[in-house]
């Protein structure tokens, strides 16, 4: 089972620091909620998936299939806001109460795709980044307390052997007999059987953790030391300032061709 969304390799962006990414996802976010046409977040979502493959080492197709249950929600809110869009044109399709308008339409398109964007952006930052050098990089940099920054490292240290755990639970259960399918309660049941020992390990090793980091000192002092560190270097720089001219150029050419802001481009008029 695949909790995370982490795709391992060497590459440019994997080895940007995780803040740095962090940033210019959380601007690129903030441009696409702010301007509202469908060109614009298009072209930021073309980019952002063009700079993960190129630069991230990342198959298209493991991005497209990560995306692919956000389409699904993308969709879903077009259709909606398609039909519902309140709006003073003649529709050009009527099914009972419900009409479309050609506005109706283009704002749809705006919302899916501004949608889409944001979470091709997003994909950036979660595709490259390792969690544990990102609650690093929150611990050094950010200053985040360390227990609470470690305590994360630690629990996510457990997700695949919960994951594991949960396998070999399931394994014993079928040795031993005990059916599959029924109805709700019997899948109730089985629920139960698979959670009690799953909680039971998790308590187990939680506390094995906490004794082992108490035994290390943990917490003991103020100012601690570190095996990896996390700092900001020239990857960071042509990063920033690339990335950042890139979207400015973008942002500038779509202004000066009037389709910035635009729910219904000139050129579709």
């Amino acid at each position: 089972m695949r909790f995370l969304l982490f795709y391992e390799t060497d590459s440019f962006l994997h080895r940007v620091n995780p803040l740095t990414k962090l940033a210019f996802t959380v601007v690129v976010m903030v441009v696409l909620t702010v301007v509202v046409d469908p060109i614009t977040p298009l072209a930021v979502a073309l980019l952002g998936v063009t700079a993960i493959v190129l630069f991230g080492g990342v198959p298209l197709g493991q991005i497209l299939r990560t995306l692919r249950p956000f389409g699904i929600v993308s969709f879903g809110l077009f259709w909606t806001t398609a039909l519902f869009y309140a709006s003073t044109m003649e529709p050009f399709a009527r099914w009972g109460p419900l009409a479309l308008t050609k506005d109706g339409v283009a704002y749809g398109v705006a919302i899916m795709l501004r949608i889409l964007a944001i979470f091709a952006v997003s994909l950036l930052f979660t595709l490259t980044t390792d969690p544990t050098a990102f609650l690093q990089a929150l611990v050094q940099q950010a200053h985040v307390s360390s227990r609470f920054g470690y305590g994360i490292i630690a629990a996510y240290r457990f997700v695949p052997l919960f994951d594991g755990e949960l396998a070999s639970i399931r394994a014993a259960h079928r040795i031993r007999g005990v059916p599959l399918g029924g109805g709700v309660v019997a899948q109730y049941r089985r629920l139960v059987g698979h959670m009690v020992p799953l909680l039971a390990g998790a308590i187990r090793h939680a506390e094995r953790v906490a004794l082992a980091m108490d035994a290390r000192g943990f917490g003991a002092v103020p100012d601690r030391t570190y095996f990896h560190r996390s700092v900001f270097g020239w990857r960071d720089v042509v990063f920033a300032t690339t990335a950042g001219l890139v979207l400015a150029l973008l942002l500038f050419g779509l202004h000066a061709a009037g389709w910035l802001g635009e729910t219904i481009p000139p050129f579709v008029n």
